[in-house]
C-alpha cells in the first residue's frame, strides 16, 4: 500500500538518494526546533496565565509553530524513507 500521492512520489523519487537524506535530516532538525518552539510557548501561555496576563497573543505563534512542525516531520518522513529505498 502507497502512503504517498502518487505526484509527491514522482517528485520525490527524482532526487538524488544522498540528497535526500540530507533533506530528510535538515527537515526533521526543523521538525524538532518547532516542537521545542511550541513546547516553550506553551510554558509561557501557563507562566503569563498564572501572572494575570492574557496568553491570547501566543496563539497564533503556537498554531504557526506547530504547523511548521507537521510539515517538516511530514517531508522529513518522505524523503528519508526514500533515502531508504534500494532503487
Amino acid at each position: 500500500m502507497n502512503t504517498v500521492l502518487t505526484r509527491v512520489q514522482e517528485q520525490v523519487s527524482r532526487v538524488d538518494r544522498s540528497r535526500s537524506l540530507l533533506i530528510g535530516i535538515s527537515a526533521g532538525l526543523t521538525a524538532l526546533w518547532s516542537l521545542y518552539r511550541v513546547f516553550w510557548l506553551f510554558y509561557s501561555m501557563s507562566v503569563l496565565s498564572g501572572v494575570g496576563y492574557s496568553s491570547g497573543s501566543l496563539i497564533f505563534s503556537t498554531v504557526f509553530w506547530g504547523a511548521i512542525a507537521v510539515v517538516a516531520g511530514g517531508v522529513s518522513a518522505v524523503f528519508l524513507i526514500r533515502y531508504l529505498k534500494t532503487t
